[in-house]
């Protein structure tokens, strides 16, 4: 089902709100909520890969897929270390996909207020090397905080054309 329009009621993270935006035919639009499991990385890179072959931007598959892997890993790995108290519920994440014809803006949300930084590569280690990945292949990334967490997204645009 496509989510092109946002109509008034609960955004992606689960707060309230009154915004209404008819449908814009330009921009494809997926957001989604997943449980913070490994899973959520193959059914966030097959949305994904849907939403691009929709609009016919295969040159943008390999990129935004790997970039989208290592955020949703990120989160994922994130909302494990940051258990809460136990309410018998799964933590979840939250994904945002705007796609236009020149390229497209992702958001990655999860519960965990502590901000991503880049580290150094260790090639010993099995891990860490994400956010290098994120910073080499996007043509913009970045992260807030949001009164329940944070978020961290990134831009991509395909042809030499900026996305917005």
């Amino acid at each position: 089902m496509s989510q092109q329009t946002v109509a008034a009621g609960v955004d992606v993270i689960g707060r309230a709100t009154n915004d209404f935006r008819p449908p814009d035919p330009s921009v494809t639009s997926r957001r989604m909520r997943l449980a913070a499991l490994p899973s959520a990385v193959p059914w966030a890179r097959s949305v994904l890969r849907h939403a691009l072959r929709e609009r016919q931007l295969e040159d943008l598959v390999d990129p935004a897929l790997l970039l989208l892997s290592e955020l949703v890993t990120n989160a994922v790995q994130a909302s494990a270390r940051h258990v809460g108290r136990d309410t018998g519920w799964q933590q979840m994440i939250a994904l945002s996909l705007q796609i236009t014809d020149v390229g497209m803006f992702t958001e990655v949300w999860d519960a965990c207020p502590g901000l991503p930084e880049v580290q150094e590569a260790d090639l010993a280690k099995g891990c860490g090397r994400g956010l290098l990945l994120v910073d080499s292949l996007a043509d913009a990334w970045g992260h807030y905080r949001t009164g329940d967490g944070k978020v961290v997204w990134y831009t991509l645009s395909c042809g030499g054309k900026q996305a917005t």
